[in-house]
This record gives C-alpha cells, sequence and structure tokens, in this order.
C-alpha cells in the first residue's frame, strides 16, 4: 500500500504534493495552468488508498459535469477502487443525497415532482407576464418582476414541478427543518472537496455546512481562484478565509498552486496584471522563455475581422500547430454565429468545432435525455461512462419520478436494449421512441399509469420537434449522432465556455465596452468599479487560456441601438506596452 501511495504521489510537484496529503482542512488557491485537476485527482486518490478497508465517501463537488467526468476518468486511469468515491455537481449532489432519499419530508415533494429545465421555465414566465398584460420585451427581465415570480412558484407548485434553483432552496430547507438528514449525510462522508468555489453560491456554502457542522471529523478542502469569479451573475460567492471560518465553525490552512505548466513566463506577466487578488503565479513549462506572440488590434472593420482571423489560423496551420490547439473566442454567443459561419467559408479545408443546435438539448437529469445520449454515443468507446449514465437513468426513474424498479435490473441490461435500437439508416426520432419504449418495457413500466412520466415524454418530443422545425435540423440517426461525439477541429466558444481550457492559441474577439462584460450583467450600471471589476476578472480567464499565442481584437463597426459606436474595452489600456 505505501509503495501505491508513494506511486501516487511522484508524479506531484512539491506544492501539488502538499495539498494532496494534507489533513487540514484547507483553501487552496490555484493558479492558471497549475496542475489543479491533476491535483484534485490525486488527492482523491490518495485518500482511497491511505484509508482502504473505509466505505466512507470522498465527495468532490464540480462546476460542471464534464469536470465531474474528468475526474472518474483520471482515477480510473490508476486502477484504484472507486466505489467510495462520488463526484458530480452541487444539483447532482442534492438530487442525490438529499431530495431523493428524503423527499418525504418535504410538503412539497411528498406526493411527486418532475424536474423542468430552462426553456420550460421561460415559457411559463412568458405565458406569465402575458396572462398579467405584462409584455416581457418591455421588462428586462420578467422574472425579475415580483408578480411574475409569485405566480411562477405558484404554478410550479400546483403543477408538482421544481427548476434547478428550487433543488438548492429545498435542499437547504430540509437540512434546516430536519437535522437528522445532515446527521445522516455526515455519518458516510470522510472529506468533501469543491472545486470552483469562486462560482459557488450561497444555497451551495449553506447545504455544506450544514453536513460539516453535524461531523466535524470530515475534511474540507475549497479550490479555486478569486481571480477566475465570472459567474457573479449567476449567484456566485468567493468567501474569504475568514467567511469560511465563521460559516463553518472551524479553522482552515490556506495553501497555493503557483506553478503555471501552461503558459510562457511573458503570458503570465501579461494576465498578471488583471488580478483582482495578488497569486504570485510564475511559468515553469518547458516553453516558458519564448517570446510568442502577443497582438492586439482596435483598427480591424467588422467586415474585415473574419479574413483577418482566417489567416491567423492558417498560418498556425501550416506552421505545425494543430486544429485543436487553436480557439476564437468572444464575450457572447451571438458575436460568434456569423463568423463562424464566414471562416467555414474562408477555410472550407478546415474543421471547426462549433456550436451546433441539436434536434435534443442538453438535460442531464432528464432520463429521455440520458436515454438519447446512450443510443447516439459511439456504443464500443468508455463503457464505463455508459454504465454510469444507464445507472443514473435508472436511479431518476426509480427516486424522482416514484416508479418501482425491479433490483436485478443492471446497467447492462439498459445498454443491451439501448443497443438494439441502433438503425443507422433510419430516422434518429424514430430509433429513440423505440429506445424508450424498450427501456420502460425492460422496467415494467406502464405509461398509462405513470402520467407524470407521460407528460415528460410528450414534452420532451414536443420540444425536439420545435427545435427541429424552428432550425430546420436533420433528423436521420448519423446526424444526430455526430452532436453526441467528440469534435475535433478549431474550437469556436465563449469566454465562460473556455474557462478551464487551454489552447497553444487563442484568438478573441468582441473586446468592446458593453460586450465585456455585457451590460445586461451589470446590476448597476452607475458603479464603474463593478463594471472593471468583472471586465478584468473575463480578460484574466481569456488570456490565461493561451499557451504560447494570444491575439486580442476590438473590432470596429458595432452599432448600439442609438446608432453610437462601441469603444474599445478601457482595460485593456493596462497591457499596451506588452503588445
Amino acid at each position: 500500500m505505501i509503495d501505491e501511495i508513494e506511486n501516487i504521489l511522484k508524479e506531484l510537484s512539491t506544492e501539488q504534493k502538499n495539498a494532496c496529503i494534507s489533513s487540514s482542512n484547507v483553501i487552496l488557491t490555484a493558479c492558471p495552468g497549475s496542475g489543479k485537476t491533476r491535483t484534485l485527482t490525486h488527492r482523491l486518490g490518495y485518500q482511497v488508498l491511505k484509508e482502504p478497508d473505509s466505505r466512507k465517501l470522498k465527495i468532490a463537488i464540480t462546476y460542471t459535469n464534464r469536470a465531474a467526468d474528468e475526474i472518474i476518468n483520471r482515477l480510473e486511469g490508476m486502477n484504484l477502487d472507486l466505489s467510495s468515491v462520488w463526484t458530480g455537481t452541487i444539483h447532482q449532489f442534492c438530487m442525490h443525497f438529499i431530495i431523493r432519499p428524503y423527499a418525504m419530508y418535504s410538503k412539497r415533494l411528498c406526493k411527486g415532482y418532475r424536474i423542468i429545465d430552462e426553456d420550460c421555465k421561460k415559457k411559463y414566465r412568458i405565458k406569465i407576464a402575458n396572462d398579467l398584460g405584462i409584455e416581457p420585451h418591455k421588462v428586462d427581465d420578467p422574472f425579475n418582476n415580483k408578480v411574475i415570480r409569485i405566480e411562477y412558484k405558484r404554478l410550479l407548485e400546483k403543477n408538482k414541478e421544481i427548476d434547478f434553483d428550487d433543488i438548492l432552496s429545498i435542499s437547504n430547507e430540509l437540512l434546516d427543518a430536519c437535522p437528522f438528514i445532515s446527521s445522516n449525510i455526515a455519518s458516510i462522508v470522510s472529506s468533501i472537496l469543491v472545486d470552483e468555489f469562486q462560482d459557488t453560491n450561497e444555497y451551495q456554502y449553506q447545504i455544506l455546512a450544514n453536513i460539516y457542522k453535524a461531523n466535524k471529523s470530515i475534511t474540507l478542502m475549497f479550490v479555486g481562484d478569486v481571480n477566475q469569479a465570472i459567474f457573479t451573475s449567476l449567484g456566485g460567492i468567493a468567501k474569504n478565509k475568514k467567511e469560511l471560518e465563521s460559516l463553518y465553525e472551524t479553522t482552515f490552512e490556506t495553501m497555493t498552486l503557483k506553478e503555471c505548466y501552461r503558459s510562457t513566463q511573458r503570458l503570465v506577466n501579461l494576465y498578471s496584471r488583471f488580478e483582482i487578488s495578488k497569486t504570485n503565479a510564475y511559468s515553469v513549462s518547458k516553453y516558458r522563455d519564448e517570446v510568442g506572440v502577443i497582438q492586439y488590434s482596435d483598427s480591424i472593420q467588422m467586415q474585415d475581422l473574419a479574413s483577418e482571423i482566417a489567416k491567423i489560423i492558417k498560418s498556425k496551420l501550416e506552421k505545425g500547430t494543430s486544429a485543436e490547439e487553436i480557439c476564437v473566442v468572444a464575450p457572447q454567443w451571438y458575436l460568434l454565429f456569423n463568423l463562424s459561419r464566414k471562416l467555414r467559408l474562408l477555410l472550407p479545408d478546415v474543421s471547426f468545432n462549433a456550436p451546433d443546435i441539436s434536434p435534443i438539448k442538453y438535460d442531464p437529469m432528464n432520463p429521455l435525455y440520458l436515454i438519447a445520449r446512450l443510443l447516439f454515443m459511439p456504443a464500443g468507446k468508455n463503457v464505463s461512462l455508459r454504465k454510469r449514465i444507464a445507472n443514473h437513468l435508472i436511479s431518476i426513474i426509480r427516486d424522482d419520478f416514484r416508479i418501482n424498479v425491479l433490483d436485478n435490473i443492471q446497467s447492462y441490461d439498459v445498454l443491451k436494449v439501448i443497443n438494439s435500437c441502433r438503425y443507422l439508416n433510419a430516422d434518429g426520432i424514430i430509433c429513440l421512441k423505440g429506445a424508450i419504449d424498450k427501456v420502460f418495457e425492460l422496467l415494467k413500466i406502464s405509461l398509462n399509469q405513470e402520467t407524470s412520466l407521460l407528460e415528460s415524454k410528450t414534452s420532451f418530443f414536443d420540444r425536439i420537434s420545435s427545435r427541429v422545425k424552428n432550425y430546420n435540423l436533420s433528423t436521420d440517426y448519423e446526424s444526430i449522432s455526430k452532436y453526441f461525439v467528440e469534435k475535433n477541429g478549431v474550437v469556436i466558444s465563449t469566454i465562460h465556455g473556455v474557462k478551464g481550457e487551454e489552447y497553444n492559441t487563442i484568438i478573441a474577439t468582441g473586446l468592446l465596452n458593453g460586450y465585456l462584460p455585457h451590460w445586461d450583467y451589470i446590476f448597476d450600471k452607475t458603479k464603474k468599479s463593478y463594471r472593471k471589476l468583472e471586465t478584468c476578472k473575463l480578460l484574466y480567464v481569456l488570456c490565461s487560456r493561451a499557451k504560447k499565442n494570444l491575439y486580442l481584437f476590438s473590432e470596429c463597426g458595432h452599432r448600439t441601438k442609438g446608432g453610437k459606436d462601441y469603444s474599445a474595452t478601457d482595460e485593456l489600456l493596462l497591457i499596451k506596452d506588452m503588445v
């Protein structure tokens, strides 16, 4: 066992190793490119090996499903027993550990419930606004209207529905009302690790604090970087050490990962100018001393932007950079759609990994979406992931929809049934309907008796029909399958979308006041200090994605509704002497 532990730790730097083996409660500040995911993964692996006979759970709460999958995939590569490891988002944590097992203690959930997605939430609130005689387009955000919020909540309770925000608020209410729930959860947990804690909202802090205070032998680790707190508009709060110690009623050791394995020193020096909290980061990458390219332009016309970016992409590809190592970024998606189309025309031989509108919207808490994912994703690859999805599918049907599922039904049975519906020359939606029917048949589910699941199925396919019609999408099996495979090529994404990723070359556009950040995200438009703070964090995330080359554009030609020109982002003056 000692040899196995040493083997796990030997690849780590001193900073990373110390973070892995610490038995204290830790706040770990990790600069960009410092090997954070590696550190988190090895800490979990170290804890598994250190307590080989313990069945207590080591929990890692991530901001995205992708991050959770990445940690599990890396742990599986270590050939460890992962039965005591749980990873997932805070919403998945609340569903798995709080709502599903303890829904009977909630007046709102005890008679059943259905989780609605953002599309349904938007449809409801617009209908309510119309019913009240309020034109939605005359309100900045219809949901910020108090009357609409009250009616929306009343409608959800009437329909026995909850949305994503309810998952957290109801979980918190359950823990407050029934302290034994916190005690029960805490009794089976030995450690909790929170990734990207700067994006954690107040409910998440409170939920985990209730659990921790029920068993203070649990070890805590909060990992993140306040400089990358770009989700404040979604409720993210970067609590400091004093605030965490007060809330959790314990002490925390502060640790840092300052060594950047990603970028040249020149790039580290550049993005460090946007720091709101000093990290003292420095490059230890193998190309730390390379000059690379750092360019900034505020004179390119909007109509010439695609041609200029195409030249950069072509030049990098000719010099041997792979397409997957190039990323085109903008502050918002709508700035990228037309640019993406133009780049495809200018570079017809280059593959692009750009956002596509799928007939089947991403919805990981919907069992029908999970069936679709298993049907259309490659069958022979990542078998462990497919098994996890199948098990998750069974648990949602059993726990969320309160439907009895035979104990002898295994993930393999579900996968076998779904795989039998793969007809590559058939219409994909017909295949999906067949797969859903066969899974229900396997699970002995009669939709005539399960009205909640029937309603979910009806709305699921109504949404598919709407997306196919509105966006003129193809529904043949092969076309839909393309949405469920890992894409290759030059990446096109938003700043928020590339957080956590890295590329040899970053090309950023739309760096304009009012786009970075978007005016809609500024709660009080009179507070210039707030706008500057948010802009610096976005620029910090953007620039720190690059390994060697960074091209920044504040293109000319964008006009406001009032006919005024958008101006270049003021904060870029901080780095003008470096480009």
